[in-house]
C-alpha cells in the first residue's frame, strides 16, 4: 500500500467516525490523484509501444 491509499483509509475512516466533516470528494482526493497518475502513465506507456510498433513497421518496409 501506498501513501494515497493509506491516506484515503485513515480520512475515510475520520470522516465516518466524524472526527471530521469534510466533504466527500475531499476524503477520496488522495485515491483520486492516485488513480489519475497511474492513468496517466498507462497512457503514456500505450503510447511509447505504439510508436515502438509504428517504428518497426517502418523500418521493415525499408
Amino acid at each position: 500500500m501506498g501513501i494515497a491509499e493509506v491516506l484515503t483509509i485513515v480520512f475515510v475512516v475520520l470522516k465516518l467516525t466524524n472526527v471530521i466533516a469534510w466533504s466527500w470528494w475531499l476524503v477520496l482526493l488522495p485515491a483520486i490523484i492516485a488513480f489519475s497518475i497511474y492513468a496517466l502513465i498507462l497512457v503514456m506507456k500505450l503510447v511509447m509501444v505504439m510508436i515502438a510498433v509504428v517504428a518497426v513497421k517502418k523500418r521493415k518496409e525499408l
